[in-house]
């Protein structure tokens, strides 16, 4: 019999904790960084004053505001429910929004990993090449087809579209197939819970680290998400309720749709339009990437460029002192909690909070980027 755990925020501080720690190795049990928190609120941006010398000496300055090397502990809201033994072993799908981008390569491993740790047995599908960020056909198709499997348990679901896909998940969830939504939230009722993140809080946070090492006022440009794309207007909100904390000028905002090619192009656009930019916003690493890219094929200097997601390419770019930071969204701890979720559901079947959110405000930056693992492809999500 296994079990699936969490371990608490705090460090192991205690002999009890030591003792319950080398325990849980000792079962093979699983260990996730969590605990509760407590939202944001924003407020809009106002208008600022243009480039100064003050500011630019700021940009040449070594990062002073940048997060501890010492990393911040994950944590959930509301608490996870207490873990339950894995009696048989489940049958659970995960279908994610690709399966040819990093975050999501990242997130179907670890599902793997933990249906190993606890022998229940994971199918992992999904587009292998969406034309684009909002293509949720394939994924109909590809439910549609789990539900012909009369021995599946359950189904962990990324969707490309929160409407759309509506209708095939709640025929699967009157088939008797529990259902999580995972990343990105559905409209429905019917699905068991929503793991997420706060991209609120972490968007929040970016926006005051960059009014920080602007020394507090500048003009900056926000590459966005789709606009149709829950994570992007979240991303997009904490962004200007960060950005308000300074006397900071949005010279522009506008989509560039996760894309490194359509941001490359953009920014190139924005260089030649404003000539004077302190900094470049981007809700996602690959088009942070394509800022990068176009700031350095235009020979321009003393722009700050911030990321998102904290993907490989991303630190890649870090390390190489190319992109300034960017905020870790970790797909493992996410996808381990949501089949740490559907365990619960499949083993008890009692009714689970609405939604499980993680929170992390954690900057990664040239000081405390962790050292490169794997080698994935340019972030796309």
């Amino acid at each position: 019999m296994k079990y699936l755990f969490h371990r608490q925020c705090l460090p192991i501080k205690s002999v009890t904790q030591v003792a319950q720690y080398l325990l849980g190795l000792s079962l093979g049990v699983i260990w996730l960084p969590l605990q509760g928190c407590l939202p944001s609120t924003t407020t809009p941006p106002p208008p600022t004053p243009t480039l100064t010398e003050e500011r630019i000496d700021a940009l040449e300055q070594p990062d002073s505001t940048s997060a501890s090397p010492e990393t911040k502990p994950l944590t959930i809201s509301p608490e996870l429910p207490i873990p339950v033994p894995v009696t048989k072993p489940w049958k659970i799908a995960y279908v994610l929004k690709t399966l040819n981008d990093p975050y999501w390569l990242r997130v179907g491993q670890a599902a793997q990993e933990i249906g190993k740790e606890l022998s229940v047995q994971v199918q992992i599908v999904g587009p292998e090449n969406p034309p684009n960020s909002e293509f949720v056909e394939e994924q109909i198709v590809l439910i549609s087809n789990l539900l012909d499997q009369e021995d599946l348990d359950g189904i962990v679901v990324g969707p490309a579209d929160s409407i759309r896909l509506v209708p095939i998940i709640e025929k699967a969830i009157a088939t008797g197939i529990k259902v999580i939504a995972l990343d990105t939230p559905v409209g429905s009722e019917e699905i068991s819970t929503f793991v997420g993140f706060d991209n609120f809080l972490a968007g929040k946070s970016v926006g005051q680290w960059v009014v920080g090492r602007l020394g507090g006022s500048g003009n900056v440009l926000i590459l966005e998400g789709p606009k149709h794309h829950d994570n992007a207007i979240e991303r997009q909100r904490g962004f200007l309720a960060g950005l308000s904390t300074g006397k900071i000028r949005i010279l522009a905002s506008q989509s560039a749709n996760w894309n490194l090619e359509e941001a490359q192009i953009l920014t190139a656009q924005w260089l030649a339009q404003y000539p004077e930019i302190d900094a470049i916003m981007a809700a996602n690493d690959n088009m942070a990437l394509g800022a990068v890219a176009a700031i350095e094929a235009g020979n321009h200097t003393n722009i700050l460029v911030s990321g998102f997601d904290g993907s490989e390419a991303g630190l890649a770019a870090i390390q190489a002192q190319q992109l300034e930071a960017t905020i870790d969204q970790p797909p493992e701890e996410q996808s381990r909690i949501a089949m740490q979720l559907m365990i619960h559901q499949l083993e008890n079947n009692t009714p689970l909070a609405s939604e499980f959110i993680l929170k992390n405000s954690q900057i990664i930056n040239l000081k405390n980027s962790p050292p490169l693992t794997i080698k994935n492809k340019d972030q796309t999500k």
